[in-house]
């Protein structure tokens, strides 16, 4: 399992909003190393040799960011292990580490299943309880954080429940976080109440999201080319990568009627591919005003099905 972005020191939602942007909808409240490892996912995926760093500051620039701050989030990338440096001469490159390719990977992941397809499910449920004292507060934030990543809900204080078979991997990271005190299973469940199990998910809260992202779908704009292509076709990215930690990906049968996760995939998925020739081109403008040779390895990404 790869590293989540927030167990990395990379939030997809918190740090400075990028400003200036080409796109009419700039990016905020991305941090600047998830706008980099974005950048890395949907330009060079799986290509083995190393980004020259320029190329790297001058798509960062299209996102809304200025040298020194751009340069100052690359040398963060390194320090976390997330980015490698190498140098030639004067010429500098950055490439991923194999820490950066796990997130990325798994990032690739999601977006190949994450509301492609309905999702089949057994009607049973992965269980998890823990104890934390009080007084250390800054692991019960962070087990609270990895869990929702892991689409679960609290149930009540401590009894978080995920209709996904990921006890065992829950077990396993809570573990490994320092949680002295837990316990997980996989079992049929008989909630009592007002609202089942359901009730552990704002699922209101999440079709507000929904319905917010599926208007940023409906107003861009099909001809936007040159920095603007490439700052709305991240900014799109980056706004449904985030449905990761709203959306659990509950199935069909524990959904409201009409729920819209897999038509607004499909619209993001069209809208992100139409995007795609216009960003590429400035992508591959950026690497060939270093290395013209290597412009060619930059990425055709497509989506839709």
């Amino acid at each position: 399992m790869a590293l989540a972005p927030s167990s990395a020191g990379v939030s997809p939602s918190s740090g400075a909003a990028a400003s200036g942007t080409g796109s009419s909808r700039p990016l905020r409240k991305v941090s600047p190393a998830r706008q980099v490892l974005t950048l890395f996912g949907d330009y060079w995926w799986r290509n083995d040799a190393p980004l020259p760093s320029a190329a790297l500051v001058g798509a960062m620039g299209d996102l809304g960011m200025k040298e020194p701050a751009a340069r100052a989030t690359l040398a963060r990338l390194v320090r976390l292990e997330l980015l490698e440096q190498q140098r030639d001469g004067r010429r500098t490159t950055h490439g991923l580490t194999s820490r950066g390719r796990a997130i990325i990977e798994d990032e690739a992941a999601w977006l190949e299943n994450f509301g492609v397809a309905p999702i089949v499910w057994d009607g049973a449920w992965s269980v998890v309880t823990f104890s934390i004292p009080e007084s250390q507060r800054a692991l019960r934030h962070t087990v609270r954080s990895r869990l929702k990543f892991l689409g679960f809900g609290p149930l009540y204080d401590g009894v978080w429940i995920s209709p996904s078979d990921v006890a065992t991997l829950a077990r396993q990271e809570l573990l490994a976080l320092g949680v002295p005190d837990v316990t997980t299973m996989r079992a049929q469940l008989d909630v009592a109440g007002p609202g089942g199990p359901q009730r552990a998910w704002d699922l209101s809260g999440v079709l507000e999201r929904y319905d917010v992202f599926r208007r940023e779908l409906k107003a861009s704009d099909a001809a936007l080319v040159g920095a603007e292509a490439l700052a709305e076709r991240t900014a799109l990215m980056i706004q449904w990568q985030a449905f990761r930690g709203v959306d659990a990906g509950l199935p069909a049968a524990l959904l409201p009627p009409d729920w819209p996760r897999e038509e607004i995939r499909k619209g993001f998925g069209r809208r992100f591919d139409e995007l795609g020739p216009a960003a590429e081109e400035r992508m591959r403008g950026h690497v060939s005003r270093v290395d013209e040779a290597l412009a060619t390895g930059v990425l055709e990404r497509r989506l839709s099905r």
